[in-house]
């Protein structure tokens, strides 16, 4: 499938993943993995790729800590650390340090211009993208009530920030693309509490409707729809979580048991109003026994399309500590809306 942002032919069904999952990362007969002090300069030059076109993740980090000393951004007095933040495609939960095939390693650095980070992208095949590392996280926090709304992006230097995170649930695994530059980083576990919290509810309440109405890329509403709700509603008010909670009915489409989905909007249509306050209609999913409808809008505003009965919600914010401080807007949407409402 083709990716929304670059055009390219690097996105996978969820189903394409789970044959295969655990040979990703995993080396060949024939790789080699050495341990590098990541608390200083890597100690001599890392070897090329194994034949099989994997290699260690400590060897492409040198290769790169060696690119920068080249480039003078690096005196090579400083930690293989410090070359930054490493976010593997697909993202999931590894027992030991992986082995990298080709464009599969984004990088969120500081250190990086954007000729060196060229540089990198056509020397390095393994990495996917380089993002610069900016001060604010992505996105527009939780703070609703700021007008307008403060949103930040990563600047991407190279390649593409599109990557996939593999969530398991109890009926099967959950993949989620992100636009990464524009989305808060949330590594998969072994499990996720937050799954497993849904996955109670859910047995708890038997919802008519499951709705995630801060959704983000989607993660909770698609195990909510896999887990056998049948009406599923998910919202967002920042542009690209609304979007890839769209995007990702798509990837999920088989595990979601969706026939098809109509998209109202694209991701460039979207991105000239970055925060929606009035819920606009993103795209629906549709199947024989299942609807799963995407809005981008504040969740303040998303109870007069809520009709079915009884209604399970989770809000999912950023900030859980400063949320939680809000019983009154709890207290309102159980009112309004009616049925069960948690946090994960």
């Amino acid at each position: 499938m083709h990716c929304p942002v670059c055009g390219k032919d690097h996105i996978c069904f969820a189903h394409d993943f789970s044959s295969r999952r655990h040979e990703i990362f995993s080396p060949c007969p024939d790789c080699n993995r050495i341990i590098r002090n990541k608390s200083g300069p890597p100690d001599d030059s890392p070897p090329p790729p194994c034949r099989c076109g994997k290699a260690f993740i400590d060897d492409v980090y040198a290769r790169l800590y060696l690119l920068l000393v080249d480039a003078g951004l690096f005196s090579g007095d400083e930690p293989l650390s410090s070359v930054g933040t490493p976010l593997i495609d697909p993202g999931i939960f590894l027992r030991s340090p992986p082995f990298l095939p080709s464009r599969s390693l984004l990088l969120i650095s500081s250190v990086f211009d954007a000729d060196t980070a060229h540089r990198a992208y056509h020397e390095v095949p393994q990495i996917s993208g380089i993002l610069k590392e900016g001060t604010n996280p992505p996105g527009i926090g939780d703070r609703t009530d700021v007008l307008p709304p403060v949103s930040c992006e990563q600047e991407l230097l190279c390649g593409c920030d599109v990557r996939a995170d593999l969530f398991p649930t109890s009926k099967g695994t959950v993949a989620v693309y992100k636009k990464q530059g524009a989305a808060h980083i949330e590594f998969p576990h072994g499990s996720d509490p937050k799954i497993r919290s849904v996955e109670a509810a859910i047995r708890r309440v038997h919802p008519s409707i499951f709705v995630d109405a801060c959704s983000g890329v989607g993660t909770l509403g698609i195990a909510g729809g896999i887990l056998g709700v049948h009406h599923v509603l998910l919202n967002d008010p920042w542009y690209a979580a609304a979007f890839f909670s769209a995007f990702n009915l798509l990837v999920n489409k088989d595990s979601l048991g969706l026939d098809g989905c109509t998209f109202s909007t694209d991701l460039p249509h979207l991105s000239h109003e970055k925060v929606q306050d009035d819920p606009i209609s993103v795209a629906e999913g549709y199947g024989s026994e299942k609807v799963v409808e995407v809005f981008q809008g504040r969740m303040e505003m998303l109870s007069p399309l809520i009709h079915d009965h009884p209604v399970l919600t989770v809000f999912d914010p950023f900030n859980k500590k400063q949320f939680r401080q809000n019983q009154s807007f709890l207290s309102g949407w159980a009112n309004t809306v009616g049925g069960e409402v948690f946090i994960p």
